[in-house]
This record gives C-alpha cells, sequence and structure tokens, in this order.
C-alpha cells in the first residue's frame, strides 16, 4: 500500500470514531437537555428529537447517486483528455466523499450506540448495504482506479472513458 492510502486510511478511521463519539455525545445531551433543561430559557423550548429518525436520513443515498453518477462521467471525460490538474481535482473529489461516506457510517454508529444504551433498541444494519457499497466504490476510486493510473493504460483508457461515460447514465438510471 502506498503512504496516501495509508493516510486516507488513517483519515477514514479518524473521521468515523469522531463522527461516531460525537453523534452519541449530541444525542445523549439533547437528552439530558430534555430531561433537566425544560426551565431554562430556550433550552426549555426545544422541541423533542428522537434520535431514531436520523437513521432514513443517512441511508437514503439518492444524493449519493446523483454524485457517483456524475463522478464517472467527469472520469471519462478526464480520461479522454489529458490534464493533471483534472486528474488531481477528481482525486480529491474522491478523497472528499469517501470520507463524507465514512462519517455517515460513524453518525449511525453513534446512534446505534445511543439506541443501545439508552433505549435498549437495536438499529437495523442491512440498511447500510447501499451506502457500504458506495463506500468501497469510492475508496477504489481514491486508490486504485485514480484518473492518472488508468492514463498508464495507453490507448485502453479510450475505451475505459467511453465505458465510465456510458455507466453513469446507467447508475442514475438504476436508482
Amino acid at each position: 500500500m502506498s503512504n496516501d492510502t495509508i493516510d486516507l486510511l488513517k483519515v477514514l478511521v479518524v473521521t468515523f470514531l469522531v463522527m461516531a463519539v460525537a453523534t452519541a455525545f449530541l444525542f445523549l445531551l439533547g437528552d439530558t437537555f430534555q430531561t433537566y433543561g425544560g426551565n431554562l430559557p430556550l433550552i426549555g423550548d426545544l422541541p423533542v428529537y428522537a434520535p431514531p429518525s436520523a437513521v432514513p436520513v443517512l441511508v437514503d443515498i439518492r444524493w449519493l447517486v446523483v454524485i457517483g453518477a456524475t463522478f464517472l462521467v467527469a472520469s471519462g471525460l478526464v480520461l479522454l483528455a489529458w490534464s493533471a490538474t483534472l486528474d488531481m481535482a477528481l482525486l480529491v473529489f474522491a478523497k472528499a466523499v469517501t470520507v463524507a461516506i465514512t462519517a455517515l457510517f460513524g453518525i449511525f454508529a453513534g446512534t446505534w450506540v445511543y439506541m443501545r444504551l439508552m433505549e435498549g433498541t437495536e438499529l437495523s444494519l442491512a440498511s447500510l448495504n447501499r451506502l457500504g457499497v458506495a463506500l468501497i466504490a469510492f475508496f477504489v476510486f481514491s486508490t486504485v482506479l485514480r484518473t492518472a493510473s488508468l492514463r498508464g493504460t495507453g490507448p485502453l483508457r479510450f475505451l475505459i472513458g467511453i465505458g465510465l461515460i456510458v455507466l453513469g447514465p446507467i447508475l442514475l438510471a438504476s436508482f
């Protein structure tokens, strides 16, 4: 593994842990405000927020499908062109999306910890399957299948570029 991949893995682990702890703390703090802050100004007027209501928002991947389809088309177009700047832009974008998806996993984990501790209930992990596939895909595009790496395939890069351009609308229509 390259140092770049190892650094990305470190960032993903830290992001997951920070978001999980922050989410659990957020919900515990909200529960504390709800229980003991009823007479305080502003805090007493806060509406009740149920942590399980966050789960459908976390696992709704429609936004990610649009980003993924656009990323595939952009990668194909960049492969047809020749620009180190465009390669770097797509690499940074793929890493950013990978970190954002990891943060969603951390938020889900923090919600799960809160639900287990405070309510003794479970959350369905099956709802994370599609999000997991997206995480793997963007991680691969951030490490192994970078556009800069695909340029080394010579004239085959044009076929790969056209294939990525065609895959974008297929991905978009499949969800």
